[in-house]
């Protein structure tokens, strides 16, 4: 057996392992001697990936704008390395990553905009296509799925997605996190006060850091939980379309599904995990389960684009009864 590894990838791993590095000793040891060295490395090998980026360029093979990112960094490594952590200086590095950021922010917003006028496609989606013309193609999606799912949480708590579950199959009603949500609020008081006591030696912007995590988790638990909501499972024109919130998503003919039907009983968890193997999961804890055992392979859309094919997937449904009544299909 052989591996092949891309240089692209290698030069990724070797800047993410120097950067690494460089901030454990910023952190322990801020006046370390090999600092210097360490920067110097990043800069060098951001350099050559810059280098690459333009060689792809110049053969059609990258836009200009993905070039845009990786020079900023570049030039504000250059700048922090020759005039060092000055007030000036480092109040034109936040004012540059501001302005990145609200650019971004903007065009994500004139995006959904567009997306209201034209409906058919997921909002991360559109959002993920004009990301992609500044950063590789999974990390526009990571930014596109962030965003939205923090929309869906702040919407969802200002009051949004609670007037009734669009039509279709939905899978939200018996999830775990249903029960789990209301719970959370009363949980936040102590988990900050357990962070500052076993955390007091840590610097103060670490903790606010450690705060800033917790405070996430939770607006991300609560999007997950609006976007479960707000993206039944739908059957529509001879299509079956599942989805996992802002997780998962698969679309199929309902004419290649050979079966349908609830897991059968397990003597313990491990046989379950045997069984399960290779399936393809869209369940939301909690949720009856179906399995659907298909004709024709499928790719399940994740985090990171499309995953490997199968012909099993495994369902999660509020009323199985229904769903499998609407697909016509018999139990496995």
């Amino acid at each position: 057996m052989t591996f092949s590894v891309r240089p692209s990838s290698l030069l990724w791993g070797t800047f993410l392992a120097l950067g690494a590095a460089a901030l454990v000793l910023r952190l322990r040891q801020p006046d370390h001697l090999a600092l210097p060295l360490l920067t110097a490395a990043l800069l060098a090998l951001l350099a050559l990936r810059l280098l690459a980026m333009l060689i792809d360029w110049r053969a059609g093979q990258l836009p200009l704008t993905r070039l845009l990112l990786p020079a900023v960094v570049l030039a504000e490594g250059l700048g922090l390395a020759m005039t060092g952590a000055s007030g000036a200086a480092t109040t034109i590095r936040f004012a540059t990553a501001a302005g990145l950021e609200l650019l971004l922010l903007v065009l994500a917003a004139r995006v959904l905009t567009q997306a209201k006028a034209q409906p058919g496609q997921w909002p991360e989606d559109r959002i993920a296509a004009a990301f992609s013309a500044f950063v590789p193609a999974r990390a526009a999606r990571l930014m596109a799925l962030e965003l939205v799912m923090l929309g869906s949480a702040l919407r969802f708590l200002a009051g949004g997605f609670r007037t009734g579950a669009p039509e279709g199959f939905s899978h939200h009603r018996e999830a775990a996190l249903r029960a789990i949500l209301p719970a959370i609020p009363l949980m936040i008081p102590g988990d900050f006060l357990l962070t500052t006591v076993l955390f007091k030696g840590l610097a103060p912007w670490l903790r606010w850091v450690l705060h800033g995590s917790s405070a996430y988790g939770v607006l991300w638990l609560v999007g997950y939980y609006a976007t479960l909501k707000a993206r039944p499972h739908r059957l529509h024109d001879g299509q079956l379309e599942l989805n996992l919130g802002l997780m998962k998503s698969v679309s199929l003919p309902v004419g290649h599904i050979l079966s349908a039907g609830p897991l059968p009983a397990f003597a313990d968890d491990w046989a379950r995990h045997a069984y399960l193997k290779g399936v393809e999961k869209l369940v939301a804890k909690g949720n009856t389960v179906l399995e659907l055992r298909l004709s024709e392979p499928v790719r399940v859309t994740g985090l990171l684009g499309l995953g490997r094919p199968t012909c099993r997937l495994a369902v999660s449904v509020d009323e199985p009864s229904g769903f499998l009544a609407a697909l016509g299909r018999p139990c496995a």
